[in-house]
């Protein structure tokens, strides 16, 4: 900070030295302010340029961001590998099997109707949440999502 203060002040000096010593260097400097900082063509001009700058770099993110929306929307659907399949159909026999023995647990029932969404079953998904909507009716996240469904 100091350092630019005194850099200022030297400038300042010069400048006072040749407005009062040198009138003619003057007109000199005027003129290149005039041709090269405060000229009406170079502004427009430099204008442009730098629009044209941020309406490229806008095309730029609204396509990455599409891009990106797209990937997203590739990341939430739900791929299920062959391997996979035979997890989901494991973990399917056994929330049955649980089912026979207590037939009213929801928490079963919800990871049931989760399996048979990632399978891509969705009737089957649906009437397991319709279960276990008639078992608590009170579940307005299931509620929300019947009605989503339909």
């Amino acid at each position: 900070m100091v350092l630019s203060i005194y850099f200022l002040s030297l400038l300042f000096l010069i400048l006072g030295w040749i407005y009062y010593y040198n009138p003619a260097r003057i007109q000199k400097i005027n003129g290149f302010f005039r041709e090269k900082i405060f000229n009406d063509r170079y502004l427009l001009l430099k204008r442009k340029k730098i629009a044209v700058v941020f309406f490229m770099a806008a095309c730029m993110l609204f396509t990455s961001g599409f891009i990106k929306s797209q990937d997203e929307k590739k990341e939430n659907s739900i791929l299920v590998e062959p391997a996979d399949k035979e997890i989901l159909f494991d973990a399917i026999a056994f929330y049955n099997k649980r089912l026979a023995e207590h037939p009213e647990d929801v928490i079963i029932l919800a990871k049931l109707a989760i399996a048979y969404k990632t399978l891509g079953e969705s009737n089957r998904a649906f009437m397991t949440r319709r279960k276990i909507l008639t078992l608590n009716s009170k579940n307005r996240t299931i509620k929300e999502g019947l009605n989503a469904e339909r």
